[in-house]
């Protein structure tokens, strides 16, 4: 991004894929920063009632001048006053400031994003990677830690981790720095997953929400056996669920999944899980469902009242058998 002297540069970044978006503005941001480090990131959410004013304070000079990098995010969802702040903005551009427009996709504010493009500003596309495009990015988070892969890892790393760019950028740095030898090979990376195998709380959740009893339990045994102490755990990614359960069902259908994503507080490929699931939860379900968790977390972490009266911590066999309890109580109370 070049800055003309005293003048505003607005980008449009149009985020379907919202991981590679989200990069390029931490990019820009430290490119900014070698050569001003005294620069800010102020970002913008729509949604607060102060957004018109916190913007035009954003991007208005300061006392001692100098640049900031302003980012609205998303864009889509200004109101009237930040519409036309941004646009007499674009209109007459004043000082040394960056802005981006972040724009999350869905129709929501389509009418606001046509008049920003009508501007002629520039417009940046960050699109959703195809199989082919996959490949070459998990081969190039490689190679940013110096790192190559043998043909072959690449399938079975891809089979492994799905297509969320975040995993696999994550999954990359994490395998460069843990596993030695280059190139990394499929026999070095199975070991690694081998070694690190061990049931994910998310699985679980997953499982008892979608009322697969019999995967829920095998899971949870088959957890205890690596981790003991996966119960805490278990139980508050089963709360968070239903904290994602509630965002989603509250959703409209204006909503792009990102959108949803943010408010439920989940990565955006889980968003279509949770509206699979959430068909057969009423709000009525769901708060059934935190009262027995918010019960299984005080009897795991503080005991429970034995029948004297007197406070008991659980032992072992006990804790298995509350979370085994636990998961077939809420499994159950799923409708068809």
């Amino acid at each position: 991004m070049a800055m003309a002297d005293n003048a505003t540069a607005v980008v449009l970044f149009s985020a379907d894929e919202e991981f590679l978006a989200e990069r390029e503005i931490l990019r820009i941001h430290q490119t900014l920063r070698k050569k001003d480090p005294e620069i800010e990131r102020r970002t913008i959410r729509p949604s607060d009632d102060s957004a018109a004013m916190d913007f035009q304070s954003a991007v208005s000079p300061g006392l001692f001048g100098g640049a900031s990098l302003v980012v609205v995010d998303p864009v889509a969802a200004s109101d009237e006053s930040l519409q036309q702040a941004i646009l007499s903005l674009i209109a007459d551009p004043t000082n040394e400031t960056f802005v981006l427009l972040v724009h999350r996709g869905g129709q929501k504010g389509s009418g606001f994003i046509n008049a920003i493009r009508k501007t002629g500003i520039t417009e940046r596309k960050f699109e959703k990677l195809k199989s082919r495009d996959l490949d070459e990015f998990l081969v190039n988070e490689f190679k940013q830690s110096k790192r190559k892969l043998d043909p072959a890892a690449i399938k079975l790393l891809r089979d492994a981790l799905g297509d969320d760019l975040r995993t696999i950028a994550a999954a990359a740095s994490q395998l460069s720095s843990d596993i030695e030898g280059d190139p990394i090979s499929v026999e070095a990376i199975a070991q690694y997953f081998e070694g690190m195998a061990a049931v994910a709380p998310y699985e679980i959740a997953d499982a008892v929400f979608n009322g697969r009893v019999t995967e829920a339990l095998t899971s949870l045994r088959w957890g205890l056996d690596r981790d003991p102490n996966l119960g805490p755990a278990l139980v508050a990614t089963m709360a968070n669920n239903v904290r994602s359960l509630v965002a989603v069902q509250h959703a409209n259908s204006a909503q792009s999944e990102g959108e949803i994503a943010r408010l439920a507080g989940v990565p955006p490929f889980r968003v279509r899980a949770l509206k699979q699931q959430v068909r057969h939860w009423s709000p009525r379900l769901l708060a059934n469902a935190a009262l027995k968790l918010t019960q299984a977390d005080a009897s795991l972490k503080a005991g429970v009242i034995n029948e004297l009266g007197v406070p008991q911590i659980l032992e072992p066999a006990q804790r298995i058998a509350l979370l085994e309890r636990t998961i077939l109580d809420i499994a159950r109370m799923r409708s068809n």
